[in-house]
């Protein structure tokens, strides 16, 4: 009898049927041998908002649709068909930096320590209920988001150093995950186009789409510290890749035809970062 999976193929991964936007909900991929059991995964998972890359029953199946799929997480189940469990397939595909929240029927000590000496974000034992799993999907979700950068603009410079350095172990380092309407949306750093501060919130603007953050400007600016942004105003922090012209007459740039200023005291430092040709 044929091994019960199902894989959905590239035209659900990461897609919206009328737009190719990097801004795509969270891929899960799911590693479960109980059909019955996978199937009201599927359903919760899709039902939060997530999109459904698989559903796979066996290690062999798992290992391969892993390594060419790249889901974004694994919900996977430890005792699963096949010659390695699912704490064991975690353990090879450890490198990919994938998060793997485990749903399990062993709660033992045991189980829980292998798991975490892999990407675990989680441990969930069955049976699982929607608002279970919804609270740790969205809280693995926040942690990758916030990269724990509970920094304030008055730490000082030693402690700002170790959150930065923290954050380049976190999976899925080059995305951000931003919250829109009650699901966690992925964002590749890179096509950020510039943020822009609120209060105590702040605003994140893509070509695709805007974002609000529970972070304050400063905390944005630590965390992208190592990617190509620059605070160029008291109020903006850009990409300095998404600039496509500089007018120093009005001390303006342009991303994406958005006029945003910049500060006199931050000119000689952005232009800096410009190869002008006169």
């Amino acid at each position: 009898m044929d091994s019960v999976h199902t894989l959905e193929k590239a035209s659900n991964i990461k897609t919206n049927n009328t737009q190719n936007m990097s801004t795509a909900t969270l891929s899960i991929l799911i590693v479960e041998d109980d059909l019955s059991f996978a199937l009201e995964l599927d359903m919760l998972v899709r039902e939060i908002g997530y999109n459904v890359v698989g559903r796979i029953d066996n290690s062999a199946e798992a290992l391969e649709t892993i390594l060419t799929e790249s889901p974004d997480m694994i919900l996977m189940d430890i005792d699963i068909k096949g010659k390695l469990t699912g704490i064991e397939i975690a353990e090879k595909i450890k490198h990919l930096d994938i998060p793997v929240l485990f749903i399990t029927s062993f709660a033992q000590e045991t189980y829980y320590n292998q798991a975490k000496k892999t990407n675990f974000i989680g441990y969930l034992v069955k049976p699982i209920n929607k608002y279970s799993l919804r609270s740790s999907l969205e809280m693995a979700m926040r942690s990758i988001s916030n990269n724990k950068s509970d920094i304030t603009a008055n730490d000082n410079i030693e402690s700002q150093k170790g959150a930065i350095e923290e954050t380049e172990t976190f999976p899925l380092k080059e995305y951000l995950f931003f919250k829109k309407k009650g699901v966690f949306q992925k964002v590749k750093i890179d096509e950020i186009l510039y943020l822009e501060a609120n209060d105590d919130y702040c605003l994140i603007h893509t070509a695709d789409g805007n974002f609000i953050a529970s972070q304050r400007l400063s905390q944005m600016e630590t965390i992208l510290k190592s990617y190509s942004f620059m605070r160029i105003h008291r109020s903006y922090l850009v990409n300095l890749r998404g600039i496509s012209s500089i007018d120093t007459s009005d001390s303006v740039v342009f991303l994406n035809e958005k006029q945003i200023p910049y500060s006199r005291s931050n000119r000689d430092a952005l232009l800096e970062q410009i190869n002008m040709i006169k």
